[in-house]
């Protein structure tokens, strides 16, 4: 008899450094350990005689804000993210023994696919050290990274982005991933979006934590100007400096041409955009796809195409949000997996699931 196959998709945690009794790390915005290993150890006994896998869908670790001897390097060589992980994964033990009590059965496997926030799991080693971590072993087949595409495709036209890819701002060079030429060491390629954050964000998120953790972006921008003025000036002279610096850096100017600016500040009018344009311009390119799941945007949602048979689904994120929008307003945490089953035929079901934390309970979501 074959055995079930059951995929859960889960991203966004933005897992840092590790809290410390009696010290606030503003750095690390992921507070659920207990309950992220509830989850999955209820969905690893829930789906025990299935074949089951787990995607993380970017964005698990947050390592853009993990400083390195008290500051945020933006020449990231293979060596600074290795460590940037290994603190990650000291600081969360709990989070480590869930993934290693949900791999330890049969026909369980693990897919990582990297986020703007954890692009270093493009270097080898962090690859090796989170699978160490995860199986006792630097390589598994039980555990898969997707590394050399921006997505993963599944049986029944299912497929899986992060989403940063759809912005210009933070989409990764897949050409050249890596910068080596004329450097000391191989660094990574970073986007403008990391930089900004490695460069600005870090310094300010001090000073007012829930800068990163507020949506949409620019409502809060244009408050801070009436509200906060000098504050917020303060943060924009920084962004402009950042740019330029970008721009005439030798680092980065020869992969950073200053005639796409423009195009950068016009796509992040709508930061933290919903991506349900994204979807509908997928789905229209490609006949084939039955269902579409990302994450990145930090918004849960479903939404059905067609007569239903087409879905767009984006899982949002574990970090307590603040949203300022009029449809949305409110704060809240959301803990959002995706779930696909797939059926006799090979046929996917594909649904949003909150998980509740309460004895074990979970429900679908359908908005």
């Amino acid at each position: 008899m074959l055995k079930r196959r059951t995929k859960i998709v889960i991203s966004d945690l933005h897992i840092g450094d590790g809290h410390t009794k009696g010290r606030v790390n503003v750095f690390d915005d992921f507070h659920d350990d207990d309950l992220f290993a509830q989850m999955l150890g209820r969905l690893n006994q829930q789906f025990a005689e299935d074949d089951l896998e787990l995607i993380i869908n970017g964005d698990f670790f947050d390592l853009l804000k993990v400083p390195v001897n008290g500051l945020f390097p933006e020449a990231i060589t293979e060596s600074i993210a290795a460590l940037k992980a290994e603190l990650c994964l000291r600081g969360h033990p709990k989070v480590v023994e869930a993934l290693r009590a949900f791999i330890r059965p049969k026909h369980r496997r693990i897919t990582c696919l990297p986020g703007n926030h954890d692009m270093e799991l493009m270097f080898p080693a962090v690859r090796r050290l989170f699978c160490k971590t995860t199986t006792g072993a630097e390589t598994d087949e039980r555990m898969h990274f997707i590394v050399e595409r921006d997505h993963y495709r599944l049986e029944g036209g299912v497929e899986i982005h992060h989403g940063h890819q759809f912005e210009a701002m933070n989409a990764f060079d897949f050409r050249q991933l890596i910068l080596e030429r004329g450097l000391p060491e191989p660094i990574l390629n970073l986007p403008w979006g990391s930089l900004f954050i490695l460069q600005v964000l870090n310094k300010y998120k001090e000073e007012r934590p829930y800068l990163d953790r507020v949506k949409p972006f620019w409502p809060l921008v244009v408050g801070g100007l009436a509200l906060d003025t000098r504050f917020t000036l303060r943060a924009g002279a920084d962004t402009i400096y950042c740019f330029l610096r970008a721009r005439t850096s030798p680092l980065w100017r020869r992969r950073r041409p200053f005639t796409k600016l423009g195009k950068f500040l016009m796509n992040e009018l709508n930061f933290f955009e919903k991506h349900e344009k994204t979807a509908v311009r997928l789905f229209k390119s490609d006949p084939s796809l039955r269902a579409l799941i990302m994450g990145h945007t930090h918004t849960e949602m479903v939404r059905t195409y067609g007569r239903g048979e087409r879905i767009y689904i984006n899982t949002g994120t574990w970090m307590s949000m603040v949203n300022i929008s009029l449809e949305n307003l409110g704060q809240g945490t959301g803990r959002h997996y995706a779930l696909i089953r797939y059926g006799e035929r090979g046929e996917p079901r594909v649904s949003l699931m909150r998980w509740l934390g309460k004895r074990g309970q979970h429900e679908e979501v359908t908005v």
